[in-house]
C-alpha cells in the first residue's frame, strides 16, 4: 500500500465537489490552527532527549579544504588529515524553550548595549558581528557545553586506547550527576585567537565537580600524549604541533599547573570573528546578567567524548550519588 493514496480520473470531479463543501470546515480549521501557533498561546515542548544530540552531532561535511564561506566565515583551526579523528571531551546542556529565549535576550542586550555605547561617541569603533550558538543555520536548536579537553588529534589505531583510558580515569574520580550555576558574561578567545566567544561563567561549587573532571580530563590526555586544558593562557582551542623545545615546556608547565581553574570553566552561548575592542570587553563584564534575563539551570549526569562523529557518554558515578542522598536523608530523620 502506497503511503500517499492520490485519487484517479475519475474521482476529480468528486473530489472538487468535496472540496468546494469543505472549504468553510478548512478555514474554520486554519483559524484555530493560527490561535494555537500564537505567541500567548504557545507553549514549551517537551525537550529533546540527550541521545538525540549525540547521532546529530555534525553539520552534513561540505567538503575537506577550508573555505570560510560555508561556516559562516569561520577558519579550519585544525587541517583535514586522513586517520587523525578531532576529538572533545566535554558536558552537555540542552537548554530548555524558555532558557533558550532568555540567552537570546540576553545576547540582544549585548548588542543594543555595544550600539547604544557607540552611537554616544564621536569617533566610533568596530562594532562586533555577534552569532548566536543556539541554533543552526535552519533553526534547530543546538546544544551548548562546558569543555573538558582541548579538541584532540587521535589516529585511527589510538581512538580505543584514549576511550578506554578516559572511563577509567573519569570513574576514578568518583563524580556524582551535578547541577552548576551561571554568574558573570564575558568574551574569551579561542587558542589561535582567530575567533571569540560571549560566555557565561559558572560558580565554584563547594564539591569542585568540575576541577576534579578537568583533573581526570587532563590525566586521561596527557597519558595518551596529548596536551591539557587550561595550563597556559587563556582559551579553549585546539591542539598546536608542539616542536621538541614546546613539547618539554608544556611538560614543565603541566607538572606545576594550579589545580583550581574556576574562573575558566564556561558556556558558549555566542560567537565573533574580529576581536573585540576592549571597550566593549569591559562593558560585557561589567554586564549584570541576573539583572537581565532569570539565571538558567544546568545539570550533568554523564561525561562526552567525541571522536570524529562518534559520540560516546560515560555515566557519572549514580550509585554513590544514591548513597549519599540516602545518608543525608538517613540524617535528616
Amino acid at each position: 500500500m502506497p503511503l500517499v493514496e492520490y485519487p484517479d480520473s475519475e474521482s476529480d470531479e468528486a473530489g472538487q465537489s468535496d472540496a468546494k463543501t469543505a472549504q468553510p470546515e478548512q478555514a474554520a480549521l486554519k483559524s484555530t490552527v493560527k490561535r494555537r501557533r500564537s505567541p500567548s498561546a504557545q507553549t514549551d515542548l517537551p525537550p529533546l532527549p540527550s541521545a538525540f544530540f549525540n547521532y546529530y552531532s555534525t553539520n552534513a561535511r561540505v567538503g575537506t579544504s577550508d573555505n570560510p564561506s560555508l561556516h559562516g566565515g569561520r577558519k579550519r583551526t585544525i587541517p583535514h588529515v586522513e586517520g587523525m579523528w578531532p576529538s572533545h571531551v566535554y558536558l552537555e546542556w540542552i537548554p530548555s524553550q524558555a532558557e533558550s529565549n532568555s540567552l537570546h535576550k540576553l545576547i540582544q542586550h549585548v548588542r543594543d548595549a555595544i550600539n547604544q555605547n557607540n552611537n554616544t561617541r564621536s569617533k566610533k569603533l568596530a562594532v562586533p558581528k555577534i552569532v548566536p550558538s543556539l541554533e543552526s543555520d535552519l533553526g534547530a536548536p543546538l546544544p551548548l557545553h562546558v569543555s573538558l579537553s582541548r579538541t584532540l588529534q587521535i589516529q585511527t589505531e589510538d581512538r580505543d586506547q584514549f576511550l578506554d583510558t578516559l572511563k577509567s580515569s573519569v570513574r576514578k574520580a568518583a563524580v556524582t550527576p551535578f547541577p552548576i550555576t551561571f554568574a558573570g558574561l564575558k568574551w574569551v578567545p579561542n587558542f589561535q585567537r582567530n575567533r571569540w566567544f560571549l560566555v557565561l561563567g559558572i560558580k565554584r561549587s563547594a564539591p569542585n565537580e568540575l576541577n576534579r573532571l578537568l583533573d581526570a580530563c587532563n590525566e586521561a590526555a596527557k597519558r595518551c600524549g596529548h596536551p591539557s586544558l587550561y595550563i597556559g593562557g587563556p582559551g579553549d582551542g585546539p591542539m598546536e604541533t608542539d616542536t621538541e623545545d614546546e613539547t618539554r615546556k608544556r611538560r614543565k608547565t603541566e607538572a606545576v599547573e594550579a589545580t583550581d581553574r574556576s574562573d575558566r570553566f564556561h558556556v558558549s552561548i555566542a560567537w565573533n570573528l574580529e576581536e573585540p575592542h576592549e571597550d566593549w570587553i569591559s562593558l560585557v563584564k561589567a554586564t549584570k546578567v541576573d539583572e537581565c534575563i532569570s539565571l538558567p539551570e544546568a545539570a550533568f549526569d554523564a561525561v562526552k567524548a567525541k571522536v570524529g562523529n562518534a559520540v560516546h557518554d560515560i555515566n557519572l558515578n549514580t550509585r554513590n550519588a544514591t548513597l549519599v542522598a540516602a545518608k543525608r536523608t538517613k540524617g535528616t530523620t
